[in-house]
Order: C-alpha cells, then structure tokens, then sequence
C-alpha cells in the first residue's frame, strides 16, 4: 500500500491558489482564530434560518484534504451556505502547512493529527507538537454555541480525502449527527494510526447516516462495483428516516469512475467532465444533508 493519503495519479494541490494569502475575494465568509490558544484559524460563512416558532439552528462542519484551507474550498462552503441555509466553518487542523511542505515524512507528519491525544505523551513538548482533531472539533462546537447558538447536536460534517477520515472518527464518537465524505482517504486509519478500516467505518455507519463520493483510483473497498466491504457497510447501514424522499437519503457510496481523487476539491473544472462531475457530487451531498438536517 502506498504511503501517500491519496492514490498515485491524483490532483495535486488546487490549482492557482496561493496557500499564504487565502484569498477572500469573492467569497461571503471570513476567516478567524479560535480554540484555547487561539490558533486553529476557520473559514465561517453563515446564511439566516427560518422557520420561526423555535426551529433549532444547524451547522456544517468542514474537514479539509491535506492541503487545509484554500479558496476552492471557501467557493464550496459558500455553495453548501446558500442552498441548505446554514452556518458552515471548515477548520484549518493542520494550522497552515500542508501536504506538499511534508513529501519526505508524510506518515509522521499526519501521524501529529490524531483523533484524540494519546495519554502516554511524556513531556509538555510532545503535547505541544500533537493537534488532535477531536479538540479541534470541540472547539468548532465551543464556537458555534457562542457565536450563533447552535448545539452540537445539530451539526453534520463534510469531509475531503484526510478529512473523510477525521470525519468517519467523528462520527464513530457520536459527534456529528450525519457525514458527506469526498474521494475518501479512510486508510489514514490503517496506514498512520495501524486501525482497522471497516471497524471504524462500521461506528460511524451505525451513528450517522453516510454518504461517500468515490473516485475511480480510489480503493476498491469504498466501490459498490467492486463489492467493496466499506461500500456494503454504509449501504447496509439502517436509520430512521425523516422523509418521504428516501433515495435521496439513502446511506451509501457513489462512484464517479471517469474521476481522479481530489476532483471535487482541486480537480481542473475548465476541463468540461471535472466540473460536471464536481457539479454533480456537490448537488448529491445537498440533496442528502437536506434530507437528514430538516
């Protein structure tokens, strides 16, 4: 197995991005710093909500690819704002450096983000050096509850490639109560942290409802062509449905076999079938999050 997050022949980082200015322009969100060191920098974009008569307010966690935050993905977050009408802030976990800063150590560089802080660190550096996402995410929760009153309870998560994975863990702890997952990288579990895949995949499918857009130089075991054991898990897996439109809702992965991993978030959309099929991965995770976030 390659000990790469993303299988050999995928989009590199986002095209025309410079990773040092953020750039904002264009955007309808801003960029800030939360957290007890103030140091985990979210991009939050927030819509109103109606419906009046005490309707809880709800929110969208967004979990980046290794290449953190970028503008491709403050246009996405836009997108997902306007149509679902919700407050969404994706997270910066990896505190400004990415994946092309780390080729020579990739494993150990990720290997500094697990889900929670392991309890045998020794010394005040080692924690210093570690960010567990799950304080991450907890602060993402602090934030949402001061800022716009909106519990924990009423936020889903996106996640790309790395971020499918923090996602999938998440979820795994009742976290989130619903997940979208592009071009997933689910064997950070078993490649970084020596984890089991389907175990923690089988977690988060009992605890929330998933929906897994599926590359075709993805792993075999999140393809329903292919049987895939990670496919037949969250197809198999059973929740209470809230709607009548069902196959909207319905726990699963779809694939886009024409694609590379990495479409969604920095694949070249001046090429015709890229952004078709960004287009139409997007409008899928919309349709699910409508469903199970009413």
């Amino acid at each position: 197995m390659t000990t790469s997050c993303c299988p050999e022949n995928s989009w590199g980082a986002p095209l025309h991005v410079n990773h040092g200015t953020k750039s904002l322009v264009g955007t309808s969100g801003k960029l800030c710093k939360i957290g007890p060191n103030e140091d985990l920098e979210i991009y939050v974009v927030s819509r109103p909500q109606g419906g009046g008569g005490g309707t809880p307010q709800k929110a969208l966690c967004v979990l980046t690819d290794v290449y953190g935050l970028q503008s491709r993905l403050f246009a996405i977050c836009d997108k997902l704002a306007t149509e679902l009408d919700l407050t969404i802030v994706a997270l910066d976990t990896f505190r400004g450096e990415t994946k092309d800063k780390h080729l020579d150590d990739l494993k150990e560089w990720l290997g500094c983000h697990p889900f929670e802080r392991c309890c045998s660190a020794t010394s005040e550096d080692d924690k210093l050096a570690i960010y567990p996402v799950k304080e991450d995410i907890e602060s993402c929760f602090e934030f949402l509850l001061n800022t716009y009153n909106i519990n924990s309870c009423n936020v889903g998560a996106i996640g790309f490639c790395w971020g499918v994975w923090a996602m999938a863990k998440a979820c795994e702890m009742k976290l989130f109560s619903v997940g979208v997952g592009f071009h997933p990288s689910i064997k950070i579990e078993s490649m970084v942290f020596d984890g089991d895949q389907e175990a923690i995949v089988r977690k988060a499918a009992e605890h929330a409802p998933l929906l897994f857009c599926v590359a075709g130089n993805d792993l075999d075991n999140l393809k329903p062509s292919q049987d895939g054991s990670l496919a037949r898990i969250i197809a198999s897996s059973e929740h209470k449905d809230i709607s009548s439109e069902g196959h909207k809702g319905a726990p699963r992965c779809v694939e886009f076999p024409e694609m590379l991993h990495g479409w969604v978030s920095r694949g070249d959309t001046s090429i015709e079938k890229v952004k078709e099929d960004a287009e139409a991965a997007l409008n899928l995770s919309v349709d699910f999050l409508r469903h199970w976030m009413q």
